[in-house]
């Protein structure tokens, strides 16, 4: 093989080389920042279920949608609803959504969380500006404190603002975010393919909008 023959193959070889070294970082590339699911509650175009029954409201008004709990009429407890037609990856992901308090039935100045709920972990706030991470032990069949209560400055207390709500999921550690700042980080374990719900307790109304979900 000659000189130029030479130099010509070890340019072809360069060039597969560095193909094959790039493309898979290509991927990734245009992987992220890739929506899986944006919904501002204009209409129900996602197929929301909507409608009323003995332990919640659910509907969407004023471009909201908005969960009303019902549950303080029988038993105490909770209500979720699952995103529709969502399945997160195992990670690098990135979950947002406005929340408004707007009100609840009880008369002795306390309040039931609502939030997000990914795989078994519930990402909380309160009214009076409290949070909490939970996480739903399925053997035992009860929820395990991660975090405990405790106000922050950055959540908006009762109907006086709106709270977004943020988990950024990457390489095994969800940061928490209430309007920017971060509450707190931790190692937690998501299973691919899961979705995400909507969160609320007891006789809490709150409205959800701007939900977006995004590949990190």
């Amino acid at each position: 093989m000659n000189t130029l023959s030479n130099l010509n193959f070890m340019k072809k070889y360069y060039r597969l080389f560095t193909f094959l070294i790039l493309f898979p970082f290509s991927i990734v590339c245009a992987q992220s920042g890739k929506v899986l699911v944006e919904d501002h509650f204009d209409e129900n175009e996602r197929g929301w279920n909507l409608g009323s029954d003995h332990d919640v409201v659910r509907k969407i008004e004023g471009g909201k949608f908005i969960l009303e709990c019902k549950k303080y009429l029988s038993t105490k407890g909770g209500y979720w609803i699952k995103v529709p037609d969502l399945k997160l990856p195992g990670n690098n992901f990135s979950i947002s959504i406005t929340t408004h308090w707007i009100k609840n039935m009880k008369t002795d100045d306390t309040y039931s969380p609502y939030g997000i709920i990914i795989g078994d972990y519930y990402f909380l706030i309160y009214g009076d500006g409290n949070r909490r991470l939970l996480k739903y032990n399925s053997i035992e069949k009860k929820h395990e404190t991660i975090v405990d209560w405790g106000e922050n400055s950055a959540i908006k207390t009762r109907d006086l603002g709106d709270n977004k709500l943020e988990i950024l999921y990457k390489d095994g550690k969800a940061a928490f975010y209430a309007n920017g700042e971060m509450l707190f980080k931790k190692e937690i374990t998501i299973t691919e393919g899961i979705s995400a719900k909507l969160y609320i307790e007891n006789s809490e109304m709150v409205s959800f909008d701007d939900l977006l979900v995004k590949i990190l």
